[in-house]
């Protein structure tokens, strides 16, 4: 189903493609701040201080970035096969229950990120001297938006619809791509 088939999606569609964007760009910097670090080192026998700390900080913000379009694309485990052996009504049942629960679920860690930022105020990594704030408000604007989708995604379940979105550039191409005949089958 394309992101833009109801009005709730193509709402949130703007903060879905930030999500998306940014947590690749936060992987493009995870792998390319050890490369540097590495060529540093190496090549002109000068390391640079604290990208490692930068490289695991990435790592963890692309991760937080990913998480609510992982959601929203249903690019979790689901186990459809298993699913799909139920009765409509126990499946829609289902599909009902596991969003609402999602959703408190992710609340509640939302309000558990606020409350340890507000408790780490005053601390920072030992490095670079990152402001522990940062890290917990990577987290804190994920499981926001994590929250957001589950809450989209039962508003769709009680409403009988499709639950997952994608964005126009994972759909397959309408016409047959001009492949050498060997690698068509």
């Amino acid at each position: 189903m394309d992101s833009r088939t109801y009005a709730i999606d193509r709402a949130v569609e703007p903060l879905r493609w930030f999500f998306r964007w940014g947590s690749l760009a936060m992987l493009v910097a995870m792998v390319s701040l050890p490369f540097v670090q590495v060529v540093s080192r190496e090549i002109f026998a000068t390391p640079i201080i604290g990208v490692e700390e930068l490289a695991r900080f990435m790592l963890i913000c692309s991760v937080f970035m990913a998480l609510p379009y992982v959601i929203s694309a249903g690019a979790n485990i689901r186990m459809e096969e298993i699913v799909a052996l139920l009765p409509a009504s126990v499946v829609r049942a289902a599909r009902i229950t596991a969003a609402i629960a999602a959703t408190v679920t992710f609340a509640a860690i939302t309000g558990a990120s606020f409350v340890a930022i507000g408790g780490n105020l005053d601390n920072s990594t030992p490095t670079l001297g990152i402001p522990y704030w940062v890290f917990l408000g990577a987290a804190f604007i994920s499981f926001a938006m994590s929250t957001l989708e589950c809450g989209i995604q039962a508003l769709k379940a009680i409403q009988d619809r499709p639950l997952y979105v994608t964005f126009p550039q994972e759909h397959e191409p309408d016409e047959e791509l001009d492949l050498p005949e060997e690698m068509k089958h």
